[in-house]
């Protein structure tokens, strides 16, 4: 059982990080846009790394995780933690522009929100947009509040995602970004991502898949597919973990998230998110030089950003003093 130290973080070191691993975020985002959608790939490190187009993106561009991440972190700032569903499908519908290249589950959302103006009921959703936004709700929940983070990261996901695998997912990238700002090594990531199933199914429905993947992971024996990572959330969350566990830098794991092929825009992005966490903002760049060609989020945006959700996680962590 991995077990936390209250006190351990520093708010201005803890700000820090969380701008890192935003800005490491859109960089993951970025690199692999031109290689969404294609078989794993054996390119060096310098063709992965030159920014170009792709059919849907510009070279350097960052696509609709970035945007979306972005959004839930500004809700999570604005509702003062409430994560509430609605004002993330309001805003979406308001983006202008609107947010380019999302995928089903929020097309659906989007429609049954324009047409009703409520949150969807059902049980839909469940591709891997709801890890792909989950970082936010971690940053600003600290390790000891568990049932606070799967409570707001629910809240968050419905929006767009509301079947079991896809929110259980949620809550173990959420539960990972929260430990990684904390400082945690890769692998105590994996066992974190391990123990927060079973809290998280209590509340979400059982999620057989993500339990049979992250049981294969923590074995050893579980290996991407050729084809690529598809949509899929215990897929997705265990390519990350995967990358995250082998990778020797920031650097390395954005690589070989982006060679796994598939939807790898949103794994490096995650990879990146997790990674990112144990650096400053500018320290994130100096390692990706090619970042200067990345059209990132705008600093200042980024620091406010992750100042409003470190001051929600340590009101939280005093909420329990």
């Amino acid at each position: 059982m991995v077990v936390w130290t209250p006190g351990a973080e520093d708010m201005l070191t803890t700000v820090d990080r969380v701008a890192g691993a935003l800005i490491a975020y859109a960089c993951g985002d970025a690199l692999g846009v031109p290689y969404e959608g294609r078989p794993a790939t054996g390119d060096g490190d310098e063709e992965i790394e030159r920014p170009r187009a792709s059919a849907r993106w510009a070279a350097g561009a960052t696509s609709d995780d970035t945007a979306l991440t972005l959004l839930a972190a500004r809700c999570l700032v604005d509702s003062g933690g409430s994560a509430d569903a609605a004002m993330f499908l309001s805003r979406l519908v308001a983006h202008d522009p609107p947010v380019p290249g999302i995928g089903p589950s929020t097309r659906a959302a989007l429609a049954c929100f324009r047409r009703t103006g409520e949150v969807p009921g059902d049980r839909e959703g469940g591709t891997n947009g709801a890890p792909m936004r989950a970082l936010p709700v971690g940053w600003s929940v600290p390790p000891s509040r568990p049932e606070l983070l799967v409570a707001r990261t629910v809240e968050s996901t419905r929006a767009t995602h509301r079947a079991p695998e896809a929110l259980v997912a949620a809550c173990v990238m959420a539960a990972c970004a929260s430990w990684s700002v904390a400082g945690a090594s890769a692998a105590v990531l994996l066992d974190v991502a391990v123990e927060m199933v079973g809290p998280a199914q209590r509340v979400c429905g059982q999620a057989p898949r993500l339990t049979g993947v992250l049981a294969e992971l923590r074995a050893g024996g579980w290996r991407p597919s050729v084809a690529g990572v598809g949509l899929d959330p215990g897929e997705t969350v265990a390519a990350v973990l995967h990358c995250v566990r082998q990778a020797e830098s920031l650097r390395g794991g954005l690589l070989a998230a982006v060679r796994l092929g598939g939807d790898v825009d949103t794994v490096a992005a995650l990879v990146g998110g997790l990674l990112g966490a144990r650096l400053t903002a500018a320290q994130v760049r100096a390692q990706l030089p090619w970042s200067s060609l990345v059209a990132l989020p705008d600093a200042a945006q980024v620091r406010r950003l992750a100042a409003g959700l470190v001051d929600l996680r340590f009101s939280a962590g005093r909420a329990v003093v």
